[in-house]
């Protein structure tokens, strides 16, 4: 026996030792090079190399790519279709220990099908050179019971001479147009009135809005129908990357893609258009296979033959990937991954692919040479002036409430920084809508006062506590309402840290068993209007090819109505942490801080919940230099003690058309406080309440050296005041 071959036998031992000890998976360390070093007597510095991660501890398997993705998908359809009470037998099976199968699902929130994934793809590649995997693959189904999903192994590792699937018909390419339209009409026609309400809708064409659309690079307006039809160098630009905030309406701006193509009134020369949210996408899951899912149950075409047509027909197919920054993966991450190679412009090269995404994560985009060249960006601004007061009017038009409206939209007129910084945002303005309609006198009167993103979702919350309180007495006098409150504060805490947890890992949605330890707080919430369930019965659609019957069981999968809701809950648990758990809270600081464009909300609800909290933000963000970014959380927390930190700082301010309104308004916050000692103002147009905070402090600070002010546009206030304090001189 060779040298290689001893190589070999040690190191497939040494490596199954190895995943038992420390859980590394030892795979394809070329052998000749082990037995060198395990004949040096070199083992454990090896050991501790790989955990100072100074040699790749899983460089993966040296397979075919074809055949990786062909494994991918079937392990895809094996986790689907294995039941998560078998999840502990077939582990075993795999010779998994029980502590390393809880402890994977565990990493895993509890979601047995990812945790499958991970143990399946880890098993395969422990699997010794020359192994017929797919054969061991089959015995340890059968020795777990799982007989019946043989067949789905076979159906992906057919033995060679197998006939490839055929092509598209031109009926089936119709009666696939036709079925995915049909999906649409019940999936996206409809918008929600509620944000929190899901049974609250109405046709999609009654209260959609118009957004306002920017090209990123020239800063010019783009009209909806120019943005489907946009041409680079005389050319249709394949590749658009929708770029938007929290709320903007990137994602309803999708459902009105998907309803113009049903409707035929665009996009016509298209049969397919496959909208796709990236939250949802499985790992392995392809393009191809969640178009398969939109399609009939008793529609014969398979996943293979639609990404067959997509590649032959590139120029009859348009893509929409919604919310990228949402998405598990990693741009630069696995090339087997097909929405990464899609994304990557790798794979569809000519198909046209729209994907959006919260500014934070464009960058994978934007920093790559070649992805820049590859994508036209456009920024999704929300509502202008104009089509803000479009969707009021329409709003109570559908609530018959028009006086309503108009009060709303004259409370706007007045309160600039609402107006500017938080009415665009489609979300808070349906908020707004709901709030003004059903609050009576007293609220109105707090909503004047609203100035701050997390002032309007406090207000938003408490509305929702008592909205919840109410329906849950008999009457408004019933002694329990404020046990009510104080049981959905309760709740609200309890779900703080899946919230953050979800945040950290980039989930937005958790499988129901993740509330195992606080299901009546979710139920609670689930009441309250900040939490939804939903439960659906997996479907096996190949089981018509396959012959067999498949077990299907229930996936529930609970999730926040927004992104921004899951912050702002994520935000109350980190003030919990920072009352009664310091040291646990100085660590996730340490996390959220260096990634503070990722986590804006986050650290703008956080900072607001608490002054002392704020503060202590404040002087953590002030070691990384945004300026800017500091007056944001300053002015959110809406302390004068946060002014103060961030204008020990900083001393001089710069006003530019540029900066987003937010920012502005939080500028205008630090000259009202004697923060500022140079203060530059261009080319900015500001409303009557910026211009009245920048006047006041001007006059009345004692710190302010020099104010330079060009082609900028101030309220007339601005002036009056100024004049006014000029008269009290001279008198």
């Amino acid at each position: 026996m060779d040298l290689r071959c001893v190589a070999e036998k040690v190191m497939n031992y040494l490596g199954q030792r190895l995943l038992q000890i420390t859980g590394i998976i030892w795979h394809q360390v070329h052998p000749t090079f082990t037995l060198s070093i395990l004949l040096c007597g070199r083992y454990m510095p090896l050991i501790r190399l790989m955990r100072a991660g100074d040699i790749e501890t899983n460089p993966g398997p040296n397979d075919d790519s074809s055949d990786r993705i062909k494994y991918q998908k079937m392990f895809r359809d094996l986790c689907r279709d294995i039941a998560p009470s078998s999840y502990t037998d077939f582990g075993t099976s795999l010779e998994f220990e029980y502590n390393v199968l809880c402890s994977v699902k565990q990493k895993h929130q509890m979601d047995t099908k990812e945790a499958l994934m991970e143990i399946l793809w880890t098993w395969k590649d422990r699997q010794p050179p020359g192994t017929d995997t797919i054969s061991v693959l089959k015995e340890k189904l059968r020795e777990s019971q799982l007989d019946s999903l043989v067949d789905v192994v076979t159906s992906h590792f057919k033995p060679s001479g197998s006939s490839p699937s055929t092509s598209l018909t031109r009926e089936q390419v119709q009666q696939c147009c036709k079925e995915l339209k049909e999906h649409y009409r019940l999936s996206r026609r409809k918008i929600r009135v509620d944000p929190l309400n899901f049974m609250e809708q109405v046709d999609l064409n009654k209260l959609y809005t118009n957004l306002s659309l920017v090209g990123h690079d020239d800063k010019t307006q783009i009209t909806y129908d120019h943005m489907l039809t946009l041409e680079a160098n005389g050319s249709l630009v394949k590749r658009i990357l929708i770029q938007g905030e929290g709320g903007v309406g990137k994602t309803t701006l999708c459902d009105k893609i998907a309803w113009d193509w049903c409707s035929g009134d665009k996009l016509t020369e298209l049969d397919m258009v496959i909208v796709i949210p990236l939250r949802d996408v499985s790992e392995g899951q392809t393009v191809s296979d969640i178009a398969e899912a939109y399609l009939s149950q008793s529609n014969t075409v398979t996943s293979s033959q639609i990404d067959d047509y997509i590649s032959r027909n590139p120029d009859k197919v348009l893509l929409v990937l919604d919310g990228f920054d949402e998405f598990s993966g990693e741009l630069s991450g696995d090339s087997s991954n097909e929405v990464i190679r899609i994304l990557q412009s790798d794979q569809f090269k000519f198909c046209r692919v729209f994907v959006t995404s919260r500014p934070w994560r464009t960058s994978e985009f934007t920093m790559s040479n070649r992805l820049a060249k590859a994508y036209s960006v456009i920024n999704v601004e929300g509502f202008n002036k104009q089509n803000l007061k479009t969707y009021i009017k329409r709003y109570f038009e559908y609530v018959q409430k028009d006086a309503l409206g108009k009060d709303l939209i004259s409370f706007m007129t007045e309160n600039d920084v609402i107006q500017s910084h938080m009415a665009p945002y489609p979300i808070f303005c349906a908020m707004l809508c709901i709030m003004w309609n059903e609050a009576d006198e007293e609220r109105r009167q707090v909503m004047h006062k609203l100035q701050t993103f997390s002032q309007f979702f406090r207000e938003m919350i408490s509305f929702l506590k008592d909205h919840y309180a109410a329906k849950e007495c008999e009457n408004l006098n019933d002694k329990n309402l404020p046990l009510l409150i104080t049981k959905a504060d309760r709740a609200i805490l309890d779900i703080g840290e899946i919230a953050l947890d979800g945040l950290l890992k980039m989930s937005l949605s958790f499988p129901e068993e993740r509330f195992n330890k606080c299901t009546s707080s979710m139920e609670t919430c689930r009441k309250v209007g900040i939490l939804t369930l939903e439960r659906n019965v997996t479907r096996i659609r190949e089981r018509r090819h396959r012959g067999v019957n498949f077990p299907s069981f229930v996936k529930s999968t609970v999730s926040f109505p927004h992104k921004l809701f899951q912050e702002y809950i994520a935000g109350v648990y980190i003030q919990a942490l920072f009352e009664k758990d310091r040291s646990k809270y100085e660590s996730l600081k340490y996390k959220l801080l260096p990634r503070y464009e990722q986590f804006r909300y986050l650290l703008y609800f956080s900072s607001y919940a608490t002054e002392e909290l704020g503060l202590d933000i404040i002087d953590g963000l002030v070691q990384n230099g945004d300026q800017y970014f500091c007056v944001d959380v300053a002015f959110e927390c809406h302390a004068v003690e946060a002014a103060k930190r961030v204008g020990k700082q900083w001393q001089e301010y710069a006003l530019h058309s540029s900066q987003p309104s937010h920012t502005l308004s939080g500028m205008s916050f630090m000259v009202h406080f004697n923060q500022v000692q140079e203060l530059k103002i261009d080319k900015v147009n500001c409303g009557r309440t910026v211009s009245r905070q920048l006047a006041e402090g001007m006059c009345s600070s004692r710190v302010l050296r020099s104010v330079s002010i060009t082609a900028s546009t101030l309220h007339n206030d601005f002036y009056e005041i100024l004049a006014g304090e000029a008269r009290k001189c001279q008198s």
